[in-house]
């Protein structure tokens, strides 16, 4: 295995990446790397430039053409796989859903818990999901739920794929109702409860997406050349995540936010729940690994939507009536019309840095979960929702404007309470190493994180950058 060449792209929806890595023993190394605008009229083309241009990096032997060296790749270029997940209460069955559906690299777009209504179907129809997760009842538990949301989805003329993970006793009875529609079935997501099973949903998920990335202009060429089907590239970053948390000694409690356009991704790898003995955990355990994907968090794409959901916090920082609102509201206004827009100026600049530390701060409060002080006459205990992020030792910075910090200032956004409710404390990082995924290794190496776990792991960490206050020069 020594000297093995490996080269791996990820088309994102802005730029196309490559990296050519030597396997040397157990390591990566990195030789060159190459970056290009994506090319959104035909993809294909773009991946052959970045895939030429990589290759050209010194060190590739003469003997071995470019054509033998195997390529790892993902993409983002459509956008995330939107889902709309219905189960039947948001505390378990819903919550579950959502898992299977962010751990497989979609977005949910829309979430729904008991008996669908008109409400929510008319909702539904407005999202266009690519992928409707039905869930609900454990194995010989609840059906009338779910038959009643397969009955009404029915009647929905959606284009969405119905994927079923429910009840099992009941999956031949969903299947006729919904006969005349695409329809694939996997196992319960919760087969009992307490116990989930969201690998088979995870896997279906992961199929869907194939189909539908492989519509892009030109991807089905990439396909061809590169001789394998793409990841999701959040699937390729969630498995880099496992790696890292798993193989990487020191790496055991740590989180990752990636930051873009239209998105904000923040992953954890850690214990979910502490317990203790006046804690009582509310709802599931949360798995060790847990992504969530905010689609209103974004420096572009998502600026509106982004300006809308966090208005109290652009309020707090520069005062509900001051002209810097005003100002604010026209920087989102003009990078909303043109995404590829820099700022020209300190003040588009201190604009931006505004909305990333928006979007950081309102992914760590949607990610942590909560603790709250119930008192009752037998005394006073803590009540746990969702998963604890206090052990979490280092946060990352990836994704483009992340990537550039020369600080850790605004990644600790992250660790700001929220004070909105003074009874309730969110279970955000207390005080995390901070880091920059300055080369933007992070997707590429995460192509690699399935077949070549610890190598990748060990090199995604080492290329990290460590984000020091500055000195202190008073």
């Amino acid at each position: 295995m020594d000297g093995r060449l490996l080269l791996s792209v990820d088309i994102g929806s802005t730029y196309t990446k490559a990296g050519l890595f030597r396997l040397e023993g157990e390591e990566l190394r990195l030789l060159g790397k190459a970056v290009r605008p994506t090319t959104v009229d035909d993809l294909g083309r773009g991946f052959a430039e970045v895939r030429a241009a990589a290759l050209a990096a010194p060190g590739l032997p003469p003997e071995a053409p470019g054509s033998a060296v195997p390529v790892y790749w993902s993409s983002s270029a459509r956008g995330g796989l939107k889902i709309a997940a219905v189960g039947l209460t948001p505390d378990l069955t819903l919550s579950v859903a959502r898992m299977a559906a962010t751990s497989a690299g979609g977005k949910v777009v829309r979430a729904f818990s008991y008996e669908l209504t008109a409400g929510d179907l008319a909702e539904l129809a407005a999202a266009a999901p690519d992928i409707v997760l039905l869930t609900g009842g454990t194995d010989g538990g609840n059906s009338r739920v779910v038959l009643h949301n397969a009955a009404r989805l029915a009647e929905t003329p959606l284009p969405a794929v119905v994927l079923y993970a429910g009840n099992r006793k009941v999956r031949d009875e969903v299947a006729a109702l919904l006969s005349g529609r695409e329809l694939v079935t996997a196992d319960n997501v919760m087969p009992e409860v307490g116990r989930i099973d969201i690998e088979p949903a995870r896997d279906v998920i992961r199929r869907a997406f194939l189909g539908r990335i492989a519509e892009g202009k030109g991807l089905a060429g990439v396909a061809a050349a590169a001789g394998r089907e793409p990841l999701p590239t959040p699937l390729a970053v969630f498995e880099l995540v496992r790696a890292i948390g798993e193989r990487v000694p020191g790496w055991e409690d740590f989180a990752l936010i990636d930051m873009g356009g239209a998105t904000t991704d923040f992953y954890s790898h850690g214990e979910s729940f502490r317990g203790g003995e006046a804690v009582i955990l509310r709802g599931l355990r949360e798995p060790k690994l847990k992504r969530t994907v905010e689609g209103d968090l974004g420096l572009r794409v998502s600026a509106e939507a982004l300006f809308r959901s966090e208005s109290a916090f652009f309020e707090s920082r520069l005062g509900a009536a001051s002209p810097d609102l005003l100002g604010l509201r026209a920087h989102v206004e003009s990078v909303s019309r043109a995404t590829d827009l820099l700022p020209a100026d300190d003040r588009g600049r201190r604009f931006d840095a505004l909305l990333a530390a928006a979007c950081v701060r309102a992914s760590s409060l949607r990610h942590a979960g909560t603790i709250q002080r119930v008192f009752t006459p037998q005394g006073g205990f803590e009540v746990q929702r969702g998963k604890d992020l206090r052990r979490v030792k280092a946060l990352v910075g990836s994704g483009g404007y992340l990537a550039g910090l020369s600080g850790p200032a605004l990644l600790l956004e992250a660790c700001a309470p929220d004070a909105a409710d003074p009874d309730v404390r969110h279970l955000v990082p207390e005080a995390p190493a901070c880091y920059a995924d300055a080369d933007s290794l992070i997707p590429l190496l995460g192509n690699l994180a399935a077949d070549f776990p610890g190598a990748a792991a060990r090199a995604a960490v080492a290329g990290l950058k460590p984000l020091r206050p500055a000195p202190n020069r008073s």
